[in-house]
């Protein structure tokens, strides 16, 4: 902030301030009427406006609102006696950012400054997040402009700049750990980030995974093992999932939020335990504490900070920016050179509810841009299923009679098509699948798939 503009008819004031600013390297203008500050708010594109409430030609809030209208540039701040406080509130509400007392307090203006340069900051922080790309993109990046979307970039921005524990919501797919990783990008970049999938791991073994163990704490340790909680430091420990850790190690994992310090298993040694916790859930925790299924006190103990991340149906004027987003992505990732969408596409993916949210809409551009050799996105529309939530869709079916098939022969009349689709291409199959290559190759062996492409 290096320009301040100073609105008011006490001369003696007005220059004190001016000499005050000057003093901490400032570009200072000064004005002490509304027609004067209105020329030079015009030419001057302050940063700051400094507007007293009563002025001899109209009024600050006045002035304020014709500055609106025009659009002109700074944050303003109104300058008032105890007795304009109606006028006040009015020029707050027609966007001034705060307000000072007469007289004024020189201490008060240093804190005021601190306080606009920290705002600044974080705007330009926020930016940054949020920047949406069209021909370019950043990989690990929150791509949209919607107010659901937004708030989840203000809230990151306010919980970077402590280690607070974090609680983040949302449906699968939705981008929960994108969220934590920027947490810790913007808060420790430079420490561990370890993430866990609490659901993916037995729970004897998410115990050694955690907390690590000493050699000889059981059958096969055979030596020490370092846990996530110590591999974590001073970073980011991230629990995905959470609802899914078992009631025996969610009272283990209390302990170590409200003590700060963890034992290997099997060890006596008391360890220090300094990350951040940042956990995920696609669950109802409350109601999960209510069936006791899961602790209150650990729920309790989690939701310091909760970030809900919006489903994609809820912010559809995401998904052209994510549309952008990913097609330039796979670009790079598939060696493609899509620059297009026709519209009729485009709407339809507007249009569609993305029940798999961002993950979904990732992986049916994926299989559009496999199956595009052009410049423009070869789509098939009949990939966006809208059977409604509780009724089979008609490929769940057999031809005869409507009778619906059983669940094993879809799955496996599902995975020979994706297998057809991506020409036998293991690691395609397994991105559109969801699943990793070891429990491809089993399903492929379970139900005897033969497969000639």
């Amino acid at each position: 902030m290096k320009k301040i503009l100073i609105v008011d008819d006490d001369s003696a004031l007005a220059q004190t301030l001016q000499l005050y600013f000057q003093s901490k390297g400032f570009d200072v203008l000064v004005a002490g009427t509304s027609a004067e500050a209105l020329t030079l708010w015009k030419t001057g594109h302050p940063e700051l406006v400094l507007l007293d409430v009563q002025l001899p030609d109209i009024n600050g809030p006045q002035l304020l609102s014709k500055a609106k209208e025009l659009n002109l540039p700074g944050d303003v701040v109104m300058i008032t006696a105890f007795q304009d406080t109606e006028a006040t509130l009015h020029a707050l509400s027609l966007g001034a950012i705060d307000y000072l007392y007469k007289p004024l307090d020189l201490d008060a203006l240093d804190l005021l400054i601190k306080k606009l340069d920290l705002r600044k900051k974080e705007s330009e922080k926020l930016e940054k997040l949020t920047y949406v790309i069209s021909e370019t993109y950043k990989p690990k990046q929150i791509i949209g402009k919607s107010d659901g979307i937004l708030n989840v970039v203000k809230a990151i921005v306010q919980v970077s700049r402590t280690p607070t524990t974090v609680l983040i919501e949302g449906e699968t797919g939705t981008g929960k750990e994108l969220v934590a990783q920027t947490i810790h990008y913007h808060s420790a970049p430079n420490e561990p980030f370890m993430g866990i999938n609490c659901a993916s791991i037995l729970g004897n073994l998410l115990e050694s995974e955690l907390f690590g163990y000493e050699k000889g704490a059981f059958t096969g340790a055979t030596q020490r093992r370092i846990g996530k909680l110590e591999y974590s430091g001073k970073g980011t420990l991230f629990l995905d999932e959470i609802s899914e850790l078992p009631l025996e190690l969610q009272a283990k994992f209390l302990r170590v939020l409200q003590e700060r310090e963890f034992q290997r298993v099997g060890g006596v040694k008391s360890i220090p335990f300094k990350a951040r916790v940042i956990a995920a859930t696609n669950k109802n925790l409350a109601a999960l504490v209510k069936s006791k299924d899961f602790r209150e006190d650990l729920y309790f103990r989690l939701k310091v900070f909760v970030i809900r991340i919006p489903p994609l149906r809820e912010r559809r004027e995401d998904i052209v920016p994510l549309v952008e987003y990913f097609i330039n992505q796979l670009n790079i990732e598939l060696h493609k050179k899509v620059k297009r969408i026709p519209q009729t596409y485009l709407d339809a993916l507007v249009d569609y509810d993305w029940p798999g949210n961002v993950r979904e809409l990732q992986n049916v551009l994926r299989r559009a841009m496999i199956l595009s050799d052009g410049e423009v996105l070869d789509f098939d529309l009949r990939w966006l299923d809208k059977t409604s939530p509780g009724q089979l869709s008609t490929s769940s079916f057999s031809p005869e009679g409507g009778v619906p098939k059983r669940l094993v022969d879809v799955e496996k009349e599902h995975i020979t098509n994706v297998l057809k689709f991506t020409k036998g291409n293991y690691g395609e199959a397994c991105k559109i699948l969801g699943i990793s290559r070891p429990t491809l190759r089993k399903k492929i062996r379970d139900y005897g798939i033969r497969l000639k492409v």
